[in-house]
């Protein structure tokens, strides 16, 4: 357990011995009293304590003759103590000193070198009494700190949760319709300043109401999360998925070429192609996706006229005979 220092520092022998004798008298065994002759030994017995996890709780400091000035001698403590009260003698300092102290470390009180005019033990006592104040505003700022940052902490965590609640759908765990055109609106913008190429994807799971009547709805939600996780696994970071609505998802390509897009839809499609689903009755289920593709027009206004050329496209798909891709015909004659 660590222990309180008081270290009184005076060259004469019998004033150092009177100062112990009047702290011995009222402080118990949590205190140390430490009498030095000089402040340069002062400084290195103080630092030892301090190493040693005590505390420099008063220095009462007195005539000295050595080298160390008593300024020195406290600006020096100050840095690695700053919350010592120093008393001082008057007889032994300068305004020069002084002026030193005062901006550099502080002072808790100066009084003379003759007891018999002060209430010495008063001083003292009162000052083991602030230090100890000091140290309870501290560690109650200490608690109050750590529980603000606990509940700073907790509401950070709450408005992370509520944000992903926000965007995120809750069965498939990609973004939701909201969040998927407050995604695309900036990298349609940023597309069009930047004269860069951008495709659209619709993406729907084939014959999906045949799944919900023969396997029950909580099978096809399983079938809807699968393929969306398989689907968001197989696309760039760099774009944009998320789901419409039912079995209907899109997906936003920045930086891509017809080509580009063509061979995206196509690695999705494969992909699902080749996944298989198991029932907990052991029933194997297969599905496929149709995909259309629409590439960005400088005229077009937004995204939606996008979509809904991508749209088209996937019904065709859907017509030709499901599991398959295709791009709007608005497209087929631009080159890539």
């Amino acid at each position: 357990m660590s222990k309180y220092v008081i270290a009184c520092i005076e060259s004469d022998v019998e004033i150092l011995d009177s100062l112990y004798n009047k702290i011995a008298r009222i402080v118990d065994s949590d205190y140390i009293i430490e009498s030095y002759i000089n402040a340069e030994q002062a400084l290195i017995g103080c630092y030892n304590y301090i190493i040693a996890g005590n505390e420099i709780l008063i220095t009462i400091i007195g005539s000295d003759t050595s080298g160390m000035k008593i300024d020195d001698f406290i600006i020096e403590l100050h840095k690695n103590s700053p919350n010592t009260k120093n008393i001082l003698f008057k007889e032994v300092t300068t305004v020069e000193s002084l002026e030193r102290i005062i901006n550099e470390a502080s002072i808790y009180q100066m009084i003379p070198k003759r007891f018999d005019r002060v209430d010495f033990e008063l001083i003292i006592l009162e000052a083991i009494k602030q230090n100890a104040q000091e140290r309870r505003l501290k560690d109650y700022q200490k608690v109050l700190e750590s529980a603000v940052e606990k509940r700073t902490k907790e509401l950070n965590d709450i408005n992370v949760k509520l944000e992903i609640l926000a965007t995120t759908d809750s069965l498939s765990g990609v973004k939701n319709r909201r969040s998927f055109y407050e995604s695309s609106a900036p990298m349609l913008k940023y597309t069009r300043r930047e004269n860069k190429k951008l495709a659209v994807l619709m993406i729907d799971i084939d014959k999906f109401k045949m799944i919900n009547d023969i396997y029950g709805h909580s099978v096809g939600d399983d079938v809807i999360r699968l393929m969306a996780q398989k689907t968001k696994d197989t696309l760039r970071n760099s774009d944009i998925f998320g789901r419409l609505g039912g079995e209907e998802f899109a997906a936003v390509l920045p930086n891509t070429s017809q080509r580009g897009a063509l061979k995206a839809a196509e690695n999705i499609r494969f992909e699902i192609e080749n996944l298989e689903y198991r029932t907990a009755k052991d029933e194997r289920i297969k599905f496929t996706v149709s995909v259309g593709v629409a590439l960005l027009h400088s005229n077009d206004p937004d995204l939606d006229t996008l979509l809904h050329r991508a749209d088209l496209a996937l019904y065709d798909a859907k017509r030709a005979g499901r599991n398959r891709v295709i791009l709007s015909k608005d497209d087929e004659n631009i080159e890539d």
